[in-house]
């Protein structure tokens, strides 16, 4: 199976050149699947939302997607309080947890976002309840024991191993749920919102190895890949060009590789460095 992961689109904020190169460049790369990671829009907007509309009907492939913090409606606040993904689910889809099996593959969507951050100021970040872990794990369980399980969240449940261009949290029960996904046996994250690209190794609970951070990525049994998409679209960059991951996954082997853009092109980025 091969997965398109994009991540933080920001329309309202995006780079006009890098999404007309998207319809042709994720064709060429004849995916089975579409993933977006969040932040399809800057402030939640309607006008925003209906561009984003407007990128998915170019997609070659059927999609599935999570929403963002940018995805609830940052000015709005009565419909942030009231209605948070009333936008959301007329312009991306109504299921803001999707759940696909398809290949040998099972991906299940976690919604991180929250209207409010009740013990902080920063609304930004984002949170799972012991509630969703426990659905999540419902949901994994009715597929066969050999399937690659997968999640697709916004929030990072990893840090880099590397300096970040803006200091950010982790999400909220991030090591519950890691401790969750090894049991149940989960074999990828995909998330965003750093707006980097990097991928980090969970080994089992309580270890963490570093995968490399640039380059081809390549899985082994065993262990949990959690890996982050930098801005597909946006001209919010953090020190890091606009990218996308191309992921592919057969039987229990999965491979990651980086999608650069250029300013006139999209490129693989080749460099891989080994796990300390």
């Amino acid at each position: 199976m091969r997965i398109v992961h994009l991540s933080d689109l920001h329309f309202g904020h995006h780079d006009d050149s890098v999404v007309q190169s998207m319809e042709a460049e994720i064709t060429a790369q004849k995916p089975d699947l579409v993933v977006v990671s969040g932040d399809f829009t800057q402030i939640g907007s309607r006008a925003e939302f209906a561009k984003a509309r407007e990128f998915l009907d170019t997609l070659p492939a059927p999609f599935m997607a999570v929403p963002g913090n940018h995805d609830v409606p940052e000015r709005n606040l009565i419909r942030r309080f009231f209605n948070p993904y009333s936008c959301y689910r007329r312009y991306i889809s109504r299921d803001l947890e999707p759940f696909v099996v398809r290949d040998g593959v099972a991906l299940a969507g976690l919604k991180t976002s929250r209207r409010a951050n009740w013990r902080g100021l920063n609304w930004a970040d984002g949170a799972i309840s012991q509630e969703q872990l426990e659905q999540l794990e419902a949901r994994f369980a009715q597929v066969p024991p050999e399937t690659v399980k997968v999640v697709v969240a916004h929030h990072p449940l990893l840090l880099p191993e590397g300096p970040m261009g803006k200091q950010q949290n982790r999400v909220r029960r991030a090591d519950k749920a890691l401790a969750t996904f090894a049991r149940i046996g989960v074999r990828l994250v995909l998330s965003g919102h750093f707006h980097m690209s990097y991928v980090r190794k969970h080994e089992h609970i309580g270890e963490v190895r570093v995968s490399e951070p640039v380059g081809p990525r390549e899985s082994a049994a065993g262990h949990i890949l959690v890996a982050q998409a930098a801005s597909t679209t946006s001209t919010r960059l953090r020190g890091e060009p606009n990218a996308y991951n191309l992921i592919d996954i057969e039987n229990d082997e999965i491979t990651i590789r980086v999608r650069e853009w250029g300013g006139g092109g999209w490129a693989t980025r080749e460099k891989a460095q080994e796990p300390a």
